[in-house]
């Protein structure tokens, strides 16, 4: 009976053990989901620099191993109020798509440049702007890719800088620049592994300019 009662008990002790080891699991906080990533994301934003509001530019990047055409793309800008105010094709100086190399290679990426923008790229895609009105991107507005021009097209990623932004915003934004991050030679820039959370305050933060 007492080896009995002993294994009773040892099974009991361990099925205690168990369920204490499935409650911590269950209250373990979880890190947040990365998503599939689109072919293109939207991968660094300057909405203003040294040089003044239209000291600005828009990165995006191809996340495939293919070359990826831009045929009917645009870019969208956005104010806070979330209004269009620029629709920007993305073709190159004849007129034609533009084409990104596979991702990690010279050429997949493509950086769309303001007036008085004050940095420097690598990338064989540079693309200049007359970003519309003084301030250009809008500091509290927002970004997006679009796959056409269509007022029913699909939005491919999009980055905002106030709540307000609501078609770029994915989640929560991701916080907006000011004068001295400005000065500091600021962006916003997408996290070191290019994720995609679908979140821009996790997937975005304030740091110096890479173009």
């Amino acid at each position: 009976m007492r080896r009995l009662l002993s294994g009773a008990t040892a099974l009991a002790f361990a099925s205690t053990i168990a369920f204490a080891g499935l409650a911590a699991a269950a209250e373990e906080p979880q890190g947040p989901e990365v998503m599939a990533l689109p072919a293109v994301l939207v991968n660094e934003v300057s909405t203003m620099g040294a040089n003044g509001p239209l000291d600005e530019a828009i990165e995006i990047v191809n996340t495939t191993d293919q070359q990826l055409e831009l045929s009917n793309w645009v870019i969208k800008i956005y104010n806070q109020q979330n209004q269009v105010i620029q629709s920007i094709p993305l073709v190159d100086t004849t007129g034609s798509p533009i084409v990104l190399a596979p991702k990690n290679n010279v050429g997949s990426t493509l950086v769309l440049t303001g007036a008085e923008f004050s940095g420097t790229t690598s990338t064989p895609h540079v693309m200049p702007v007359n970003f519309l009105g003084a301030e250009g991107i809008p500091v509290f507005g927002g970004v997006a890719i679009f796959g056409s021009s269509a007022p029913t097209a699909f939005k491919i990623d999009g980055v905002a800088f106030s709540a307000s932004a609501i078609t770029p915003k994915e989640g929560t934004n991701a916080a907006p620049e000011t004068a001295q991050t400005a000065a500091l030679n600021g962006s916003n820039t997408r996290n070191i592994l290019s994720q995609d959370t679908n979140n821009n305050q996790r997937d975005f933060s304030l740091q110096e300019r890479t173009f």
